[in-house]
Protein backbone atom coordinates (compact mmCIF):
# COMPACT_ATOMS: atom_id res chain seq x y z
CA UNK A 1 0.00 0.00 0.00
CA UNK A 2 1.41 3.36 -1.03
CA UNK A 3 2.27 5.62 1.89
CA UNK A 4 0.40 8.94 2.04
CA UNK A 5 2.29 12.20 1.72
CA UNK A 6 1.23 15.06 3.99
CA UNK A 7 2.02 18.77 3.91
CA UNK A 8 1.28 21.97 5.78
CA UNK A 9 1.36 25.25 3.89
CA UNK A 10 0.18 28.78 4.46
CA UNK A 11 -1.20 31.52 2.29
CA UNK A 12 -2.96 34.87 2.53
CA UNK A 13 -6.68 34.91 1.73
CA UNK A 14 -8.64 38.19 1.84
CA UNK A 15 -5.90 39.64 4.02
CA UNK A 16 -5.92 36.77 6.55
CA UNK A 17 -3.28 34.10 7.10
CA UNK A 18 -4.61 30.64 6.31
CA UNK A 19 -2.94 27.30 7.05
CA UNK A 20 -3.60 24.44 4.64
CA UNK A 21 -3.33 20.82 5.78
CA UNK A 22 -3.14 18.44 2.83
CA UNK A 23 -2.92 14.73 2.16
CA UNK A 24 -1.65 14.10 -1.39
CA UNK A 25 -4.60 14.85 -3.67
CA UNK A 26 -6.98 13.16 -1.23
CA UNK A 27 -7.97 15.72 1.42
CA UNK A 28 -7.53 19.41 2.27
CA UNK A 29 -8.42 21.41 5.40
CA UNK A 30 -8.11 25.20 5.64
CA UNK A 31 -7.84 27.00 8.98
CA UNK A 32 -7.81 30.73 9.78
CA UNK A 33 -6.06 31.14 13.18
CA UNK A 34 -6.80 34.88 13.22
CA UNK A 35 -10.53 34.31 12.83
CA UNK A 36 -11.30 32.23 15.90
CA UNK A 37 -9.04 29.41 14.68
CA UNK A 38 -11.96 28.38 12.50
CA UNK A 39 -11.47 25.40 10.20
CA UNK A 40 -13.68 26.90 7.54
CA UNK A 41 -13.19 24.34 4.76
CA UNK A 42 -12.65 20.58 4.57
CA UNK A 43 -12.69 18.73 1.25
CA UNK A 44 -11.94 15.15 0.28
CA UNK A 45 -11.36 13.67 -3.15
CA UNK A 46 -14.36 12.02 -4.77
CA UNK A 47 -13.26 8.42 -5.23
CA UNK A 48 -16.41 7.08 -6.88
CA UNK A 49 -15.96 5.40 -10.26
CA UNK A 50 -15.89 8.01 -13.00
CA UNK A 51 -14.75 10.78 -10.65
CA UNK A 52 -11.03 10.56 -11.24
CA UNK A 53 -10.82 14.05 -12.76
CA UNK A 54 -10.13 15.99 -9.58
CA UNK A 55 -13.68 16.27 -8.24
CA UNK A 56 -14.00 17.06 -4.53
CA UNK A 57 -16.60 16.49 -1.83
CA UNK A 58 -17.10 19.48 0.47
CA UNK A 59 -17.93 18.37 4.00
CA UNK A 60 -17.87 21.81 5.67
CA UNK A 61 -20.04 24.67 4.46
CA UNK A 62 -17.43 27.35 3.76
CA UNK A 63 -18.07 31.11 3.73
CA UNK A 64 -18.11 32.94 0.37
CA UNK A 65 -14.98 34.80 1.55
CA UNK A 66 -13.10 35.43 4.78
CA UNK A 67 -14.45 38.96 5.19
CA UNK A 68 -17.87 37.35 5.54
CA UNK A 69 -16.46 34.94 8.12
CA UNK A 70 -14.99 37.89 10.02
CA UNK A 71 -18.39 39.61 10.09
CA UNK A 72 -20.43 36.46 10.84
CA UNK A 73 -18.08 34.14 12.67
CA UNK A 74 -20.92 31.98 13.93
CA UNK A 75 -22.52 30.78 10.68
CA UNK A 76 -19.77 29.04 8.67
CA UNK A 77 -17.01 26.51 9.18
CA UNK A 78 -16.40 25.22 12.72
CA UNK A 79 -16.93 27.98 15.31
CA UNK A 80 -15.44 27.23 18.75
CA UNK A 81 -17.72 27.81 21.75
CA UNK A 82 -16.16 28.56 25.15
CA UNK A 83 -16.47 29.15 28.13
CA UNK A 84 -20.10 28.23 27.49
CA UNK A 85 -21.82 26.71 24.45
CA UNK A 86 -25.02 28.23 23.07
CA UNK A 87 -26.84 30.62 25.46
CA UNK A 88 -26.84 32.01 29.00
CA UNK A 89 -30.16 33.48 30.11
CA UNK A 90 -29.73 37.22 30.59
CA UNK A 91 -25.99 36.65 30.40
CA UNK A 92 -26.10 36.36 34.21
CA UNK A 93 -24.80 33.45 36.29
CA UNK A 94 -23.53 32.58 39.76
CA UNK A 95 -20.62 30.45 40.86
CA UNK A 96 -19.32 29.79 44.37
CA UNK A 97 -21.32 32.65 45.85
CA UNK A 98 -20.44 35.32 43.27
CA UNK A 99 -22.55 36.76 40.44
CA UNK A 100 -21.09 37.31 36.97
CA UNK A 101 -22.32 38.94 33.76
CA UNK A 102 -21.49 38.16 30.14
CA UNK A 103 -22.02 40.91 27.59
CA UNK A 104 -25.09 40.64 25.38
CA UNK A 105 -26.90 42.76 22.79
CA UNK A 106 -29.44 45.06 24.42
CA UNK A 107 -32.24 43.55 22.34
CA UNK A 108 -31.33 39.92 23.15
CA UNK A 109 -32.58 37.90 26.12
CA UNK A 110 -29.35 35.86 26.19
CA UNK A 111 -25.61 35.91 25.74
CA UNK A 112 -24.67 33.48 22.99
CA UNK A 113 -21.81 31.24 21.86
CA UNK A 114 -19.13 32.20 24.38
CA UNK A 115 -16.17 34.57 24.04
CA UNK A 116 -13.90 33.03 21.39
CA UNK A 117 -15.75 33.24 18.07
CA UNK A 118 -13.50 35.76 16.35
CA UNK A 119 -10.47 35.89 18.62
CA UNK A 120 -6.97 35.56 17.12
CA UNK A 121 -5.01 32.46 18.10
CA UNK A 122 -1.24 32.08 18.02
CA UNK A 123 0.29 29.40 15.80
CA UNK A 124 2.50 27.31 18.06
CA UNK A 125 3.66 24.61 15.67
CA UNK A 126 2.90 22.61 12.56
CA UNK A 127 4.26 19.38 11.18
CA UNK A 128 3.83 16.93 8.34
CA UNK A 129 5.08 13.36 8.62
CA UNK A 130 3.79 9.79 8.57
CA UNK A 131 1.43 10.71 11.45
CA UNK A 132 -0.38 13.22 9.24
CA UNK A 133 -0.51 16.99 8.80
CA UNK A 134 -0.89 18.86 12.09
CA UNK A 135 -1.46 22.46 13.18
CA UNK A 136 -1.37 23.56 16.84
CA UNK A 137 -2.79 26.95 17.84
CA UNK A 138 -3.30 28.48 21.28
CA UNK A 139 -5.01 31.40 22.98
CA UNK A 140 -4.27 32.89 26.41
CA UNK A 141 -7.27 34.68 27.92
CA UNK A 142 -5.02 37.08 29.86
CA UNK A 143 -4.24 38.86 26.60
CA UNK A 144 -7.86 40.06 26.31
CA UNK A 145 -9.06 42.55 28.94
CA UNK A 146 -12.73 42.31 27.98
CA UNK A 147 -12.59 38.55 28.35
CA UNK A 148 -11.29 38.81 31.90
CA UNK A 149 -13.96 41.38 32.75
CA UNK A 150 -16.75 38.98 31.77
CA UNK A 151 -15.10 35.72 32.80
CA UNK A 152 -12.41 36.37 35.44
CA UNK A 153 -11.04 32.84 35.27
CA UNK A 154 -7.74 32.85 33.34
CA UNK A 155 -7.28 29.96 30.92
CA UNK A 156 -5.19 28.74 28.05
CA UNK A 157 -6.87 26.88 25.20
CA UNK A 158 -5.04 24.81 22.61
CA UNK A 159 -6.54 23.37 19.44
CA UNK A 160 -4.72 20.68 17.47
CA UNK A 161 -6.03 19.98 13.97
CA UNK A 162 -4.75 16.75 12.42
CA UNK A 163 -5.46 15.48 8.92
CA UNK A 164 -4.75 11.78 8.46
CA UNK A 165 -6.26 9.11 6.22
CA UNK A 166 -8.68 11.69 4.77
CA UNK A 167 -10.19 12.31 8.24
CA UNK A 168 -9.89 15.55 10.23
CA UNK A 169 -9.57 15.50 14.01
CA UNK A 170 -9.79 18.44 16.39
CA UNK A 171 -8.06 17.92 19.72
CA UNK A 172 -8.95 20.41 22.46
CA UNK A 173 -6.97 21.24 25.59
CA UNK A 174 -8.15 23.85 28.13
CA UNK A 175 -6.08 24.64 31.22
CA UNK A 176 -7.15 26.66 34.26
CA UNK A 177 -4.21 29.05 34.64
CA UNK A 178 -5.76 30.94 37.56
CA UNK A 179 -5.65 30.36 41.31
CA UNK A 180 -9.29 29.34 41.93
CA UNK A 181 -11.85 26.91 40.59
CA UNK A 182 -13.03 27.61 37.04
CA UNK A 183 -16.50 26.61 35.75
CA UNK A 184 -16.72 25.82 32.05
CA UNK A 185 -18.58 24.28 29.19
CA UNK A 186 -17.19 23.61 25.72
CA UNK A 187 -18.67 22.95 22.32
CA UNK A 188 -18.18 23.35 18.60
CA UNK A 189 -20.71 24.52 16.02
CA UNK A 190 -19.74 22.85 12.71
CA UNK A 191 -21.80 23.53 9.60
CA UNK A 192 -21.94 20.39 7.46
CA UNK A 193 -23.15 20.33 3.87
CA UNK A 194 -25.96 17.80 3.52
CA UNK A 195 -25.33 17.18 -0.17
CA UNK A 196 -21.60 16.54 -0.32
CA UNK A 197 -21.44 16.54 -4.12
CA UNK A 198 -23.40 18.36 -6.86
CA UNK A 199 -25.19 15.14 -7.86
CA UNK A 200 -26.37 14.31 -4.31
CA UNK A 201 -30.01 15.00 -3.47
CA UNK A 202 -29.75 16.86 -0.17
CA UNK A 203 -33.42 16.34 0.67
CA UNK A 204 -33.04 12.58 0.40
CA UNK A 205 -29.96 12.47 2.64
CA UNK A 206 -30.41 10.30 5.72
CA UNK A 207 -29.66 12.11 9.00
CA UNK A 208 -28.75 10.04 12.08
CA UNK A 209 -28.26 11.35 15.63
CA UNK A 210 -27.46 8.93 18.50
CA UNK A 211 -29.88 10.29 21.11
CA UNK A 212 -33.61 10.06 21.73
CA UNK A 213 -34.04 12.49 24.66
CA UNK A 214 -33.78 16.26 24.42
CA UNK A 215 -34.26 19.33 26.59
CA UNK A 216 -37.53 21.24 26.42
CA UNK A 217 -36.77 24.82 25.34
CA UNK A 218 -38.67 28.02 26.09
CA UNK A 219 -39.33 30.95 23.73
CA UNK A 220 -35.73 32.14 24.21
CA UNK A 221 -34.28 28.73 23.17
CA UNK A 222 -33.18 28.10 26.77
CA UNK A 223 -33.92 24.79 28.55
CA UNK A 224 -36.78 24.83 31.03
CA UNK A 225 -35.21 21.96 32.96
CA UNK A 226 -37.58 19.33 31.58
CA UNK A 227 -36.34 16.58 29.30
CA UNK A 228 -38.50 15.04 26.60
CA UNK A 229 -38.27 11.66 24.93
CA UNK A 230 -39.68 9.71 21.98
CA UNK A 231 -41.31 12.60 20.08
CA UNK A 232 -38.20 13.05 17.94
CA UNK A 233 -35.90 10.08 17.40
CA UNK A 234 -33.18 10.27 14.75
CA UNK A 235 -31.22 7.22 15.89
CA UNK A 236 -32.28 5.17 12.86
CA UNK A 237 -32.26 8.10 10.47
CA UNK A 238 -34.74 10.44 8.82
CA UNK A 239 -34.56 12.24 5.45
CA UNK A 240 -33.23 15.78 5.61
CA UNK A 241 -36.23 17.08 3.65
CA UNK A 242 -38.82 18.40 6.07
CA UNK A 243 -36.53 18.46 9.11
CA UNK A 244 -36.63 21.72 11.06
CA UNK A 245 -34.28 21.31 13.98
CA UNK A 246 -32.90 23.44 16.78
CA UNK A 247 -32.82 20.78 19.48
CA UNK A 248 -30.54 20.17 22.44
CA UNK A 249 -30.27 16.37 22.53
CA UNK A 250 -29.07 14.67 25.70
CA UNK A 251 -28.22 11.17 26.95
CA UNK A 252 -26.00 10.79 23.90
CA UNK A 253 -25.28 7.14 23.16
CA UNK A 254 -21.64 6.10 22.99
CA UNK A 255 -20.55 3.13 20.93
CA UNK A 256 -18.21 0.40 22.12
CA UNK A 257 -15.12 2.41 21.16
CA UNK A 258 -16.15 5.32 23.39
CA UNK A 259 -17.40 7.78 20.78
CA UNK A 260 -20.81 8.89 19.53
CA UNK A 261 -21.51 9.21 15.82
CA UNK A 262 -23.74 11.60 13.88
CA UNK A 263 -24.15 10.62 10.24
CA UNK A 264 -25.12 12.11 6.88
CA UNK A 265 -25.72 9.46 4.21
CA UNK A 266 -26.06 10.52 0.56
CA UNK A 267 -27.31 7.08 -0.45
CA UNK A 268 -28.26 8.19 -3.96
CA UNK A 269 -24.71 9.41 -4.60
CA UNK A 270 -22.88 6.69 -2.70
CA UNK A 271 -21.04 8.72 -0.07
CA UNK A 272 -21.53 10.54 3.22
CA UNK A 273 -19.79 11.63 6.42
CA UNK A 274 -19.61 10.91 10.14
CA UNK A 275 -18.89 13.25 13.04
CA UNK A 276 -17.36 11.40 15.98
CA UNK A 277 -17.33 12.93 19.48
CA UNK A 278 -15.64 11.43 22.51
CA UNK A 279 -17.28 10.76 25.87
CA UNK A 280 -16.68 14.30 27.16
CA UNK A 281 -19.64 15.39 25.03
CA UNK A 282 -22.89 14.45 26.77
CA UNK A 283 -25.14 16.69 24.61
CA UNK A 284 -25.63 17.27 20.89
CA UNK A 285 -27.33 20.34 19.51
CA UNK A 286 -28.74 19.63 16.04
CA UNK A 287 -29.66 22.72 14.02
CA UNK A 288 -30.89 23.25 10.45
CA UNK A 289 -30.25 26.84 9.29
CA UNK A 290 -33.17 28.20 7.30
CA UNK A 291 -32.77 28.26 3.53
CA UNK A 292 -29.54 26.24 3.45
CA UNK A 293 -28.87 22.56 2.67
CA UNK A 294 -26.77 22.46 5.82
CA UNK A 295 -27.01 20.76 9.19
CA UNK A 296 -25.10 21.48 12.38
CA UNK A 297 -24.11 18.59 14.62
CA UNK A 298 -22.83 20.48 17.68
CA UNK A 299 -21.08 18.39 20.35
CA UNK A 300 -21.42 20.02 23.80
CA UNK A 301 -20.09 19.07 27.22
CA UNK A 302 -23.25 20.56 28.76
CA UNK A 303 -26.60 21.92 27.58
CA UNK A 304 -27.53 25.54 26.94
CA UNK A 305 -27.58 27.64 30.16
CA UNK A 306 -26.09 24.74 32.12
CA UNK A 307 -24.70 26.82 34.96
CA UNK A 308 -28.12 28.32 35.68
CA UNK A 309 -29.77 24.90 35.46
CA UNK A 310 -27.36 23.63 38.10
CA UNK A 311 -28.17 26.63 40.32
CA UNK A 312 -31.74 25.25 40.31
CA UNK A 313 -30.52 21.84 41.40
CA UNK A 314 -30.73 20.28 37.91
CA UNK A 315 -27.58 18.28 37.03
CA UNK A 316 -26.32 19.73 33.74
CA UNK A 317 -22.66 18.74 33.37
CA UNK A 318 -20.88 21.98 34.24
CA UNK A 319 -17.16 21.15 34.42
CA UNK A 320 -15.16 22.72 37.26
CA UNK A 321 -11.40 22.79 36.78
CA UNK A 322 -9.16 23.22 39.81
CA UNK A 323 -6.13 25.55 39.46
CA UNK A 324 -3.70 24.00 37.01
CA UNK A 325 -6.16 21.31 35.89
CA UNK A 326 -6.68 20.59 32.19
CA UNK A 327 -9.72 19.48 30.21
CA UNK A 328 -9.19 17.49 27.00
CA UNK A 329 -11.56 16.28 24.28
CA UNK A 330 -11.57 15.21 20.64
CA UNK A 331 -13.97 15.57 17.71
CA UNK A 332 -13.32 13.84 14.39
CA UNK A 333 -14.87 14.25 10.92
CA UNK A 334 -14.67 11.16 8.73
CA UNK A 335 -15.87 10.87 5.11
CA UNK A 336 -17.83 7.81 3.97
CA UNK A 337 -16.29 6.87 0.64
CA UNK A 338 -16.71 3.87 -1.67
Amino acid sequence: MEQATYSVGNKTVDGFQVYVLQEDQKAVAEIAPGLGNNCYAFRVADTRPGCEGGEWLSLIDAPPDLRTLQERADIYGIPILFPFPNRIRGGTWRFEGETYQFDKPSDSPTSIHGLLLNRPYQVESHAADESGATLVCTLDSREFADMGRQYPFPFRIGITYTLKDAALSMGVSIQNTGNRNMPMGFGTHPYFRVGLSPDANAGAALIKVPAAAYWELDEDSVPTGNRLAAALDLRHGKPFAGLTLDHVFTDVQMEADGVSRCVIENRDAGHGMVMESDAQFRELVVYTPSGRDVICFEPYTCPTDAINLEAKGIPAGVIVLAPGETFSATVRIVPILP
